[in-house]
């Protein structure tokens, strides 16, 4: 008996189990295929989503701490865009950092200029509003708050703010007349008790800015130091292409033995780093930087890179400098360094930093300073919107300065709230060059020392430099200046009795020339010969990976006009085995003629050819003067980009016709 009422038991838990598992497992094999198409989904596919939930876990200082975060349409945008895992992982991860960590960026800093008039928020009164104002500087605004009001009128650098509390309306002033009604001083119209309506909506309070113009002028008088105790430190940042012979051209022209340089080469450039090593080796006040990083166009690498250059400076090399002034391989002097020289032993108090022409508040529109950007793998990802920051005042313009000791080694040390928030918050900004240091310097203890100019020209021209060209390298339009050519002359000579002593962009493959005509101006030399103008495309040290098919064939067929010689080796017991070693573009007066093909046999025995371009196209017309045909075209300089090309039936190319 109870072994028959045991029996069924069993049986029934055996027919439970033999149902419950196949359940589990489904279950079980079902959760973990849907986590995996999730995770592959956020990671590797397309988010087709508008918004999306994810939970990210990071471990700071061995504190786990958890976020959770909605993706925005930038952040999906972005994610979809980058090519790697690694950048995807980025994006997000900083991302929900941002969104989930509300002092990620500071919503305001101290200023600290002492150039002012009252502070940030002082309340001058309740006046009467005035709809004609001659010295409003923008349309009425909406805000919440008095205080965005205020910063709002800050960032457009004016003195005054004017809010109606009733209605949220904003205006700014650049100067405040007196004879205007005030109605109350120090209090707020909110704070006076009005019953009519239709006066209180036209009663505004008046707020300070705590701005007042700033900035320096050369035509003041300014004490002269000995010219020999000015030393400038010029700071080269060089890549992206390897004409190592303007860079040393460009160091020949400016190089004083008492004057130090520091040379930066692009993280991505292993050519041109070997080359200038060498050349740091053999005179000792050349160096080039311990620290590399990628200095793509408007990426926050490159502010790294300054930041770095001067703590190596002052941390490893110990130069006793007066300025840093920085430059690329495409700017050239336009007077002797001796002059520049004897210029800054005038000025060794200030700092020198040109700033737009523009409104300050489209400027700062134009920079994308409304939005964060995160660099990965050599692009700028723009993954959401920002506010700016209150207190202060955004200031920017050309990325090319000439900057005293002092400030820095403020740069470099300080350790105040207003440093190290900028330093944070231009860490996810675009183009930081043009805006970190004038900002800083507008906001600092050295406001004073501001001269607006930083002693070079640059040769702009929108309608042909704005084409959103940089859009390989960064998600936004920017712009570039154009290169000088023989036909901007008369430009470069209007410098000649100005405070300027640099110009760019110079290309020696575009236009050697005029490049010529200020060496000869400078140096006294004749350059009338028109020497020829190499420029590396590869090197014995690259990946032959990166040779391209165009360059294989032309190695390939240089190889055989060796074939002769390499017999006669052999009829000589000498070994017949050889590499190449480096290949050039070859250029007479900036017109491109062929390839240089460097060879080297094991023995040592070395042997360059020449294999010059030829045309099989007859031009039967007086009025061409050049008839190209290319590929890529730079719609900026109106070149083809890259000469070493093959066409092929279905490629859409372009033609060149100069008359």
């Amino acid at each position: 008996m109870i072994r028959w009422i045991i029996r069924p038991y069993q049986r029934r838990f055996r027919s439970r189990r033999s149902i419950i598992f196949p359940i589990v497992i489904f279950m079980l094999t079902t959760i973990l295929l849907y986590t995996r198409v999730e995770y592959y989904t956020l990671t590797t596919s397309y988010i087709n989503s508008s918004s999306l939930s994810s939970k990210i876990t990071y471990d700071t200082q061995s504190t786990s701490i958890n976020f959770i975060c909605e993706l925005k349409n930038d952040t999906i945008r972005a994610i979809n865009q980058a090519p790697s895992d690694y950048c995807k992982e980025k994006i997000k991860n900083i991302s929900c950092q941002i969104d989930s960590t509300p002092n990620f960026f500071p919503t305001s800093l101290p200023r600290f200029c002492p150039i002012r008039k009252g502070n940030f928020g002082d309340i001058i009164g309740c006046i009467s509003n005035d709809d004609n104002s001659t010295y409003a500087t923008n349309k009425l605004q909406v805000f919440n708050t008095d205080i965005m009001c205020i910063d709002h009128c800050l960032k457009l650098s004016v003195s005054f703010a004017e809010y109606n509390e009733f209605t949220n309306q904003c205006s700014c002033l650049s100067t405040f007349d007196n004879q205007r009604r005030l109605i109350t001083s120090d209090r707020k119209c909110s704070d006076i008790s009005i019953e009519n309506d239709k006066l209180r909506k036209n009663l505004v309070t008046l707020y300070r800015t705590g701005y007042i113009d700033f900035g320096n002028h050369l035509e003041k008088r300014r004490h002269i130091q000995n010219s020999n105790e000015t030393i400038i430190i010029f700071f080269l940042t060089v890549g992206g292409r390897r004409n190592l012979r303007q860079i040393k051209r460009l160091i020949r022209t400016i190089y004083l033995q008492q004057h130090y340089y520091l040379i930066h080469v692009d993280s991505r450039e292993k050519y041109l780093h070997q080359e200038l090593i060498k050349l740091s080796e053999n005179i000792s006040n050349i160096h080039v930087t311990n620290r590399r990083y990628p200095t793509t166009w408007g990426a926050s690498t490159l502010l790294t890179a300054h930041l770095e250059a001067f703590k190596q400076i002052f941390d490893e090399l110990k130069w006793n400098f007066t300025f840093i002034l920085n430059l690329s391989e495409s700017d050239f002097p336009l007077k002797p360094i001796q002059v520049l020289t004897n210029f800054l032993s005038m000025y060794t108090s200030y700092n020198f930093l040109r700033t737009h022409n523009r409104e300050p508040f489209k400027f700062i529109k134009s920079q994308g300073m409304f939005h964060t950007f995160i660099h990965c793998n050599n692009y700028m990802y723009r993954i959401g919107s920002r506010s700016l920051i209150q207190n202060i005042v955004y200031d920017g313009g050309s990325d090319w300065y000439v900057l005293n000791r002092e400030f820095v080694h403020y740069i470099t040390y300080g350790n105040d709230e207003l440093i190290n928030g900028l330093r944070h918050i231009f860490n996810y900004s675009l183009l930081p060059c043009e805006t970190f240091f004038h900002t800083l310097l507008s906001n600092s203890i050295y406001c004073d020392t501001y001269i607006r100019n930083n002693l070079r020209r640059v040769h702009w021209n929108r309608q042909r430099g704005c084409k959103c060209q940089h859009k390989h390298v960064v998600d936004w339009c920017g712009c570039s200046p154009l290169v000088y050519r023989s036909i901007d002359k008369t430009i470069l000579n209007d410098t000649i009795d100005k405070p300027i002593f640099f110009a760019r962009k110079f290309d020696a493959s575009i236009d050697e020339t005029i490049i010529d005509w200020l060496d000869e101006k400078i140096s006294r030399r004749d350059l009338s010969n028109s020497a020829l103008y190499l420029q590396n495309i590869y090197h014995l040290n690259d990946d032959t990976n990166n040779l391209t098919n165009v360059l294989k064939l032309i190695d390939l067929y240089a190889r055989t006009l060796l074939i002769d010689y390499q017999q006669y080796r052999r009829d000589c017991f000498r070994d017949d085995k050889f590499h190449l070693e480096q290949i050039h573009f070859i250029f007479q007066l900036s017109i491109f003629q062929g390839y240089s093909l460097q060879y080297k046999f094991n023995d040592g025995e070395q042997f360059e050819l020449f294999i010059k371009l030829n045309s099989l196209t007859a031009q039967h017309s007086n009025q061409i003067k050049r008839f190209e045909v290319g590929l890529e075209l730079d719609s900026k300089e109106i070149i083809f980009i890259g000469t070493e090309q093959k066409f092929d039936i279905d490629q859409k190319f372009f033609i060149i016709v100069k008359y």
